[in-house]
């Protein structure tokens, strides 16, 4: 079976989406890019997931292109972590949030724009 590595985004400012994935969701960079395009991070969190920021070339054929759906960050307390990120101006999506014993969740979107979800299992997703 395979394992999942990482995700990989694009960022128009790379160092803006590094600093915020660093400062508002704890991970850490990982190590630096070297693929190609050059330039870009690895960053991980404490439990081996992993994102790669890479600089958006500036030829590519749609700045606004998502090649991702969302980015899952798994937290203890769904709603405690959306008020912290709250009192630090992240705006979350209103009509999108779910709160039952099985599964809490809601959505907001990084700099770039990319969509990203806090989301609470009672079960994991992989035993």
């Amino acid at each position: 079976m395979a394992r999942l590595e990482h995700f990989a985004i694009y960022a128009a400012d790379l160092e803006a989406l590094k600093d915020f994935y660093i400062r508002v969701m704890g991970m850490k960079v990982a190590r630096v890019g070297d693929g190609n395009p050059p330039g870009g991070y690895f960053l991980a969190d404490d439990h081996g997931g992993a994102i790669e920021i890479i600089a958006r070339p500036a030829d590519h054929a749609n700045a606004n292109q998502r090649w991702v759906c969302h980015l899952a960050f798994w937290v203890d307390d769904v709603f405690g972590k959306k008020a912290e990120l709250e009192r630090l101006g992240i705006r979350f999506e209103t009509d999108t949030a779910a709160d039952d014993s099985n599964i809490k969740t809601c959505f907001f979107h990084d700099p770039e724009g990319n969509r990203c979800q806090l989301v609470w299992r009672s079960r994991p997703l992989v035993d």
